[in-house]
This record gives C-alpha cells, structure tokens and sequence, in this order.
C-alpha cells in the first residue's frame, strides 16, 4: 500500500456555465458536472473504505455545494478547482486561476468543434506499461505511475498541450494521464442497419479511472467503451479529450516524433 494519500477530484468553476451546461440530474451551478464529482469521490472512499470520508460525501448536494462556496476566492472570476478529501472525512479545496474558456467546449463534440481552427494537442503513447490498481481506478493524490509517464513522454509542464495515454500490461490503453480519451471505433463499418455512437473509449476493465467527463460523454451518447490496444493506434490518428476543468480537447496521435500536417 502506498504512503498516506488523499482522494481528489479536479473541476472548473464558471459563473458562466448556469446559462450554457445543463446538467443530466437537472442540477445547474456554475460548477461542471459537479453532481458526478461528488459521487466521484464518494465511491473512492468507499473503496478505501473511509467511513468518515463517507458520511462527509453522503451530504445532500446543496450542502456539498455551499463547502465548495466557501473556498471560492472570487465568483465573478473562473477557478480551477482541486478537491481533497482525506481519511478522517476532513475537505479542502485549492483554487487557481484558470484561463477564460469557450465554454462550448464543455460540451458534448460536435462538427463545430471538429471544425476549430485550435491546433490538437500531441498524444503519446507511454513506453512502459502500469499496473491497473485502486489508484488507477480512483483519482487520488498517489500520482507517481502518471508523473512517470509523462516525464518518459517529455512532458514536463502542466501548460503543455499534450498528452499521453497509459497501458496496461496486456497492452490496452487506460486513459490518459490528465484526461479521458476517446477514437473512431475500430473496425467499424457503416450499413444502413448500423446503430450506436462513432466513438469509443476504454472500458473500465482496461484499469482506467472512471472520470466525470467520460460519464457524461457515455450518458450523452457521445460514445460506448470499447477495448482499445495500443498496437492499433495510428500515427496522425484524430482523438479527443476531456477532463473537468479544460472539457473536450482535440488531439492526434503521435507515434514518430511528430504531427502530421493537415491537408
């Protein structure tokens, strides 16, 4: 077991997103998505079985929701907000600034998106594989398997707009390092009695994290899961993103060192 460590869960405040996002469950706050964050972190302390840090995330959600208003520095402004829960049921939340969004991009990827004149972000592959354990299926603060894999990718900065994906032993792609990807289904051939979304992302069994913005992509339609192998990956193949602070990013595979150029 690791060292001591704290279940979090990352998301953007927006004054904002009352008037663009409405949520699945009806909840409109300036805080996206925040119904799947609670849970989030709700099943993360069950795992662990933290009996406190349970009853502290059984509030009701207007009551979660004033916590989070009270570390809000400014409302009027966005945040980057890191929630931390620790074993003894005791929350805090760290607020950064975070730059000024098209805040379309928090929602589910359309052809407007496709269309964005924003370069994609680089998407690696990681060289070694990471073993899938409760702290890949759990967002917490033990983030040395994500550290190291985006160090082997050289990424050295949080700015960087980059990504890279992790694999299991079998050689199945988890989830991204800061993000949830998502490709075209493989092997897909269109007929007219052909049903179901174009994209796919890894299923859970792959040993990924069950992330906020990949529950709503799933509960929207946007995709299905789908084991996805590394090997079958393609240099210069499009992908997206998403997190819950940046929402829905372009990306494109970089196996050979570099971007191949749009025609």
């Amino acid at each position: 077991m690791t060292s001591a460590f704290q279940i979090i869960s990352t998301l953007r405040y927006d004054p904002a997103l009352p008037d663009v996002l409405s949520y699945p469950d009806s909840l409109r706050t300036p805080y996206y998505l925040l119904p799947f964050h609670q849970d989030r972190l709700l099943r993360a302390a069950q795992c662990f079985e933290w009996q406190a840090a349970i009853d502290f995330l059984e509030k009701d959600a207007d009551q979660f929701l004033q916590f989070l208003d009270s570390f809000i520095p400014d409302k009027t402004k966005a945040w980057r907000l890191r929630i931390v829960i620790d074993q003894h049921g005791v929350g805090t939340v760290e607020a950064n600034p975070t730059p000024t969004l098209d805040l379309s991009g928090l929602l589910i990827p359309s052809e407007t998106h496709s269309s964005s004149s924003s370069a994609p972000w680089r998407v690696y592959i990681d060289t070694k594989p990471t073993k899938p354990s409760k702290f890949t299926t759990h967002k917490t603060t033990a983030r040395e398997d994500y550290t190291s894999a985006r160090l082997r990718s050289g990424i050295h900065s949080p700015q960087e707009q980059a990504e890279v994906l992790v694999v299991n032993p079998e050689g199945e792609i988890m989830e991204g390092s800061i993000t949830t990807p998502y490709f075209r289904r493989r092997n897909h051939v269109r007929t007219d009695q052909a049903t179901g979304p174009d994209w796919i992302t890894p299923p859970l069994s792959s040993g990924g994290n069950a992330g906020t913005t990949r529950r709503y992509a799933l509960a929207q339609g946007f995709c299905t899961e789908q084991v996805i192998r590394a090997a079958d990956l393609v240099d210069g193949e499009e992908c997206w993103l998403s997190n819950g602070v940046r929402g829905f990013i372009r990306g494109r595979v970089v196996l050979n060192g570099t971007i191949h150029r749009e025609e």
